[in-house]
């Protein structure tokens, strides 16, 4: 697993009245037009504050959304400046210019009265994704140092994470640093036998990696949600019209029978069908042929509680039922309560990837985990023991 040859401390001495280009991950969900998850918003902000203190002035770069290199005002970044304000309680400068047309002389003079700038949208550039050099040259050309403080994006292979260090000093911001300390700790121990991975969510395709990982690794593997589905069904079980997915019932099967003492399946469930609309708990062995779940039922959810209540790490990952509709969101917020609940001294929990910051949030339960993660596929990559683009290219 890599480690960061250089630190964010190791800034101090070359900061001062330089243009800093910080690389942020300023995609926050949204839903109605309305920002529904800051905290990557909000994890940046001892970052901006050190930087700020030691008088650097600060470029920030990011993208917003998926415009696919056309330039959509939907995803423009003009659109988050009132949150950013608000939550970095700074005034931004959101400078609109094209990027590619975008010279150095032009930023030092927004400086003049702005500690703080924001650049456009990098995806309205197929460049970046493209990791095209003479973009990232041109990007790099806008500052002095370059600082990595997106740790949810760097396993893309893009110029703004991974072109611009070549042309540019680059180190790791705060949040970086943490998240590298965090996740490594999660998996570094001679005994994790009473350790314990939960993952919930729609796919085991897109999980299948992480998932043998901690089978190997872990004592326990807890699967909720729509995948559970597929391996309930991979031991024969009737799921009624419940998703799950086809392509991966032999792989569900072979894992099952390599793994047969470390995973928790569900063993009853919240369901629906169309002839009874009132939620009901059926033993998974008693789910018929038009009943659809929506979550874990309360068997199962003393089942997954007791056995993080005991172990002396967790990873958690994914919600354990249809959350976004109540009341199946009951089932994710109960287990959580074992996190709190958990007596062990040394007990570490950490929680991150896709849906999970969301789910958490909803039920309460964020303040509950030792670390949250803000990472998406690169929590996923990390955790699995590989590497990053974006962090080995800071050790280049």
């Amino acid at each position: 697993m890599i480690t960061l040859k250089k630190k964010f401390s190791d800034l101090n001495n070359f900061i001062f009245n330089k243009t800093v280009i910080v690389r942020v991950d300023l995609n926050l969900p949204t839903h109605d037009d309305k920002f529904i998850d800051i905290t990557r918003l909000e994890k940046i902000k001892p970052t901006i504050d050190f930087l700020l203190k030691n008088q650097a002035k600060i470029l920030l770069i990011s993208h917003f959304g998926r415009p696919q290199g056309d330039k959509n005002i939907e995803f423009s970044m003009k659109n988050l400046i009132p949150e950013i304000n608000k939550v970095l309680g700074k005034e931004i400068f959101f400078l609109a210019e094209s990027l590619k047309n975008l010279k150095r002389d032009k930023i030092n003079k927004f400086f003049e009265k702005n500690k703080i700038i924001l650049l456009e949208n990098l995806r309205f550039y197929p460049e970046e994704e493209k990791n095209d050099e003479t973009f990232s040259k041109k990007l790099a050309s806008f500052g002095d140092i370059y600082v990595n403080e997106c740790f949810s994006v760097s396993h893309r292979s893009h110029s703004s994470i991974i072109g611009i260090p070549k042309f540019l000093p680059s180190f790791p911001g705060m949040l970086l640093e943490l998240e590298i300390y965090n996740l490594k700790n999660l998996i570094t121990s001679n005994n994790l036998s009473s350790s314990v991975a939960l993952f919930g969510g729609s796919k085991i395709s897109t999980k299948l990696k992480i998932i043998e990982f901690y089978l190997k690794k872990f004592g326990k593997v807890i699967i909720g949600g729509a995948m559970a589905h597929t391996f309930l069904k991979a031991m024969g079980n009737q799921i009624g019209s419940s998703i799950y997915e086809k392509s991966m019932l032999k792989t569900s099967e072979k894992l099952l029978a390599e793994y047969p003492e470390k995973f928790s399946l569900p063993v009853d469930a919240i369901v629906m069908n169309k002839k009874n609309t009132v939620p009901a708990v059926r033993g998974i062995e008693e789910i018929e042929k038009n009943d659809k779940i929506f979550d874990i039922g309360p068997k199962t959810r003393m089942k997954f509680f007791n056995l993080i209540s005991e172990a002396d790490k967790l990873l958690w990952n994914g919600p354990l039922g249809y959350y976004e509709e109540k009341p199946f969101d009951e089932g994710t917020a109960f287990v959580a309560k074992a996190v709190k609940n958990n007596k062990n001294k040394n007990f570490f929990s950490v929680a991150g990837g896709g849906d999970t910051i969301s789910v958490l949030k909803q039920c309460n339960a964020y303040d509950f985990f030792s670390f949250i993660s803000t990472g998406g596929g690169a929590f996923l990559e990390f955790i699995e023991g590989g590497g990053l683009p974006g962090l080995d290219s800071l050790n280049e």
